[in-house]
């Protein structure tokens, strides 16, 4: 009887090794399947989420769509706890290296976040290691996606075909030129980046070429705005939350004049379209349905004002007594700085013109022509084809006034 039982508790002993063995074999791999399939949704969430927050920083949003954003990765990853509900999920905001900013749920998205990272929790029911009390079983993993912001430009002066820029003196600070075909650089002057050509390169002695001059392939016109974007219900129109002006012609075949003098010309209705030749020029984002023309009817001052234009036509700044002094009304590190937009071309003639901001010509040539001198201190100029002349061109270009192009997300683990 003494040896029938010490067989009965050695062959217990052996059956609870075989369990285990067996739970660790089958509870093990399940565990390693549950962990695999739970880091493929905390990276799928963290992608998510990241891509959602670029999205949210151009065109907004809120917290609510960053978590929708994480739960709906998680759930497309067929994982779930044993009652059945979603995997639980721990997000927080990162900086662009990836260290934790600070948790996602408190109701605002910090400024300075450029990544999103989400640990999945998954409670799994067990096979045999409930024997040992290991029923239901966890398992986390980690995700750290980021996102990396890309300008939709990178150049002070674009043009898709000829680039003609005629100046006694010459000057682009911290950005090089481009020119899809010819480019034309006369008298003298320093461009600071690469002076690019497509077929040709006429660049007097008298110009440098800091960044030195290059051929470069065909480049299209980067598709920075377009004027419908400005219209009532667009993207920019919505986004501005200042005047917003809408204004269409009389006479289609007649240009919209704003004017900068402050009588004669009908004063615009925020937020609502009109229809009228002569419109007051007041600061704010002007949509025009048309052609548009910036003058001063009468008096001798400079025509100033915070404005973004946007026309589906041409734009004319043609004051050959004033001097244009403008910057744009929208002014966003996401959208850009827009000031000049045109559908077609845009022409300017002054003896001065000061601007910070983009200038735009989508389908057309952008003439500038100042007796005197053009500068920016922060701007860029694109267009179809460039022709550009007068006493002084001086410009520092910032990529920031251009609308920020697609980020890269990376996924950092």
């Amino acid at each position: 009887m003494q040896k029938r039982g010490q067989a009965l508790v050695l062959i217990a002993l052996v059956f609870a090794a075989f369990l285990a063995l067996l739970a660790l074999a089958i509870d093990g791999g399940n565990a390693y399947a549950q962990r695999r399939r739970v880091q493929n949704a905390a990276d799928a969430a963290a992608l998510s989420a990241t891509r959602r927050l670029w999205e949210i920083r151009r065109q907004g949003g809120s917290e609510a769509d960053l978590l929708a954003a994480i739960q709906e990765a998680v759930n497309a990853h067929g994982a779930f706890n044993v009652d059945g509900q979603p995997n639980r999920f721990e997000a927080s905001y990162t900086d662009e290296g990836g260290n934790v900013l600070g948790p996602i749920g408190s109701g605002v998205i910090l400024g300075n976040a450029r990544g999103v990272q989400v640990m999945v929790i998954n409670r799994f029911d067990t096979f045999f290691a409930g024997v040992f009390g290991f029923d239901p079983m966890e398992v986390r993993a980690m995700a750290t996606a980021v996102y990396h912001p890309a300008t939709a430009c990178a150049f002070a002066l674009f043009a898709e075909s000829n680039l003609r820029a005629e100046f006694p003196t010459l000057r682009v600070y911290a950005g090089g030129v481009h020119a899809g075909t010819e480019l034309t650089l006369r008298w003298s002057g320093v461009i600071q980046g690469p002076c690019e050509y497509g077929t040709s390169a006429n660049i007097e002695f008298g110009v440098q070429c800091q960044g030195g001059r290059i051929q470069a392939p065909f480049q299209p016109l980067p598709d920075l705005y377009a004027a419908s974007n400005f219209a009532p219900g667009g993207s920019l129109w919505n986004a501005y939350t200042g005047n917003r002006y809408c204004i269409r012609p009389q006479d289609p075949a007649q240009s919209i004049v704003l004017d900068a003098h402050p009588a004669g010309a009908t004063e615009p209705s925020s937020n609502q379209c009109i229809t009228a030749q002569r419109v007051r020029l007041r600061d704010g984002l002007y949509y025009l349905e048309g052609n548009g023309r910036v003058i001063r009817s009468q008096g001798q001052a400079a025509i100033g004002a915070t404005v973004t234009l946007a026309a589906t036509g041409s734009l004319i700044l043609d004051d050959s007594n004033n001097r244009y002094e403008l910057q744009p009304a929208l002014n966003d590190p996401q959208r850009g700085a827009p000031l000049l937009v045109a559908g077609q071309a845009i022409t300017i003639t002054a003896p001065n013109f000061w601007w910070i901001g983009s200038i735009l010509a989508r389908n057309g040539p952008v003439r500038l022509s100042t007796t005197v001198q053009a500068w920016s201190d922060r701007g860029a100029i694109y267009g179809k084809m460039l022709n550009l002349g007068g006493g002084l061109l001086q410009l520092t270009f910032d990529p920031s006034v251009c609308p920020a192009g697609t980020a890269q997300v990376e996924l950092l683990r």
